[in-house]
């Protein structure tokens, strides 16, 4: 990696002084004003200003070997290692700086600062503040519209698809995998609630939890409770005859047992149980209150059996959000609903973008 610094009268000339020399790849490390010494009788001196840049050694521009002593910071540094030290030094950058860094304007600093300690990843992040930007050129002009205009841009590309949406003919069949703790048994006794108790559906819930008997325990007492049939099955045969013995039923809700991430054989074993019924549609359970990694190994462990939608539980607990939205794009897994709380089924809600953005901006 290369590092130099550039001076000038203003940022304009700096910054052009960077691309000529260290190319468009450049990384702004930090800015500052250069005031000037004290100004002698009858002379008014400018203020500078400076810029630290550096590049990747291999693309940057090869000058003359001669160099005079105050360029000796400029030397570029040992090959090996180049990487983890670009990462190092943005690492250590203000947010400003990374934000300046990636080539957003003044004006959208405040808002990148925000976005990225509600959880937003930072290149997410700058991605949507440029195509803000973009799509209306007036933002600079009056930047208090910023904030607001990504918002919507926001709204616009997170993936929402709703509630669960009935069959004509037959049940639904939907079934709900994630990791422990998460809360799917909860789940799914607040979404049979919604059906059965408030659109009046004729729903079944099927536990395949066989491995914790206080999960079926649980899911019966809300069966009884909502007078919504439960059942147990504890493999493929067992759950294609209870599918064939409740065909009259609306709404099939089918609780999985929770597994590590680490368990990469689950997922193969549930794909051949849903595969013997077909039809099933699957939404990945995660909780707000986990780690961003914990999301993504999950959503490793079970996309191979095919995800159609995310549900994100326990927003009560959770502390910023912004991993949501990371999740959604990225993965372009359709949110479905959200769930806060233990009252069935009032702490149920379908997801909308408004939602998680009004979650993100507070």
């Amino acid at each position: 990696m290369r590092i130099k610094k550039f001076t000038a009268s203003n940022y304009s000339i700096a910054l052009q002084k960077v691309k000529q020399e260290l190319g468009e790849d450049a990384l702004i490390l930090s800015t500052r004003s250069i005031k000037p010494p004290s100004p002698i009788a009858g002379r008014k001196e400018a203020t500078q200003v400076e810029i630290t840049a550096a590049v990747e050694y291999a693309s940057a521009v090869v000058e003359p070997e001669v160099q005079s002593s105050d360029e000796l910071e400029n030397k570029p540094l040992p090959e090996k290692g180049d990487a983890d030290l670009k990462s190092l030094i943005f690492s250590l950058l203000s947010q400003t700086d990374r934000a300046q860094s990636m080539g957003l304007k003044p004006h959208q600093f405040d808002t990148f600062s925000h976005l990225v300690e509600s959880g937003l990843d930072e290149k997410l992040a700058s991605k949507i503040l440029k195509k803000a930007l973009e799509q209306n050129s007036e933002q600079t002009a009056d930047s208090s519209k910023g904030p607001l205009k990504v918002m919507n841009l926001m709204k616009k590309v997170l993936p929402c698809k709703g509630g669960i949406d009935l069959n004509v003919y037959g049940p639904k069949i939907v079934a709900f995998v994630g990791p422990t703790g998460v809360g799917k048994t909860t789940t799914v006794a607040k979404i049979a609630a919604e059906y059965a108790l408030r659109r009046g559906k004729k729903v079944v819930m099927v536990s395949l939890d066989t491995y914790r008997l206080g999960a079926i325990d649980q899911l019966r007492v809300y069966g009884e409770i909502m007078e919504v049939p439960v059942e147990v099955a504890g493999g493929k045969e067992e759950l294609r005859h209870i599918i064939t013995n409740h065909e009259d039923k609306d709404l099939i809700l089918i609780d999985t047992t929770g597994r590590s991430h680490q368990d990469k054989d689950y997922s193969r074993q549930l794909k051949k149980v849903f595969d013997a019924v077909r039809g099933v549609e699957t939404h990945l359970v995660l909780s707000v209150t986990a780690q961003e990694k914990l999301f993504t190994a999950t959503y490793r462990q079970f996309s191979s059996m095919g995800l159609d939608r995310v549900l994100f539980t326990k927003l009560d607990e959770g502390l910023n959000f912004g991993s949501l939205f990371n999740f959604t794009v990225r993965n372009r897994l359709p949110i479905s609903y959200f769930t806060s709380g233990q009252q069935v089924p009032e702490d149920l809600e379908v997801a909308r973008p408004e939602r998680v953005i009004s979650l993100i901006f507070n």
